[in-house]
């Protein structure tokens, strides 16, 4: 399709089993929805070449996710953080690719599971205050369309 020939080269990423770019590695340019299937255990050290990627906790984009630049990620810390949420290894993948902005909608809520007073965004808010969202705090989040 175009739409994959437009996109190839803007997505590399490297990954390894161990930590410090050490043991089995692997190179992709696009999604891996379980890193199981590819026959590894995890991902413990990754290099991003280009584009913005995504990591997720468990296979099939589950769990905790982190947002992973360009750079190196030589162990856990580095991509997560300052999170104060530790997991050690990422088991999925896959590049962020940037929405049309008209496109994107986003749904806040002010209790968790999805509960409470909602606002709906699809715009950027340099302040959800002077929107009118009374809350210092977002407690749950809807991404229905976008990036």
């Amino acid at each position: 399709s175009s739409e994959a020939m437009d996109t190839l080269g803007q997505y590399k990423i490297t990954v390894w089993e161990e930590e410090n770019f050490q043991g089995k590695r692997c190179e992709f340019l696009m999604e891996c929805p379980s890193i199981m299937e590819r026959g590894f255990r995890k991902i413990r050290s990754i290099k991003v070449e280009s584009g913005p990627w995504v990591g997720f906790e468990y296979p099939e984009y589950q769990g905790q996710q982190f947002i992973l630049e360009k750079g190196d990620y030589p162990r856990w810390e580095a991509w997560s953080g300052n999170s104060g949420y530790r997991t050690e290894h990422l088991l999925s993948f896959r590049p962020v690719k940037c929405a049309n902005h008209n496109d994107s909608k986003v749904i806040l809520y002010e209790a968790e599971n999805f509960q409470g007073h909602k606002f709906e965004l699809s715009d950027d808010y340099p302040s959800l205050q002077a929107m009118g969202w009374g809350n210092k705090e977002v407690a749950s989040i809807k991404v229905n369309a976008g990036a």
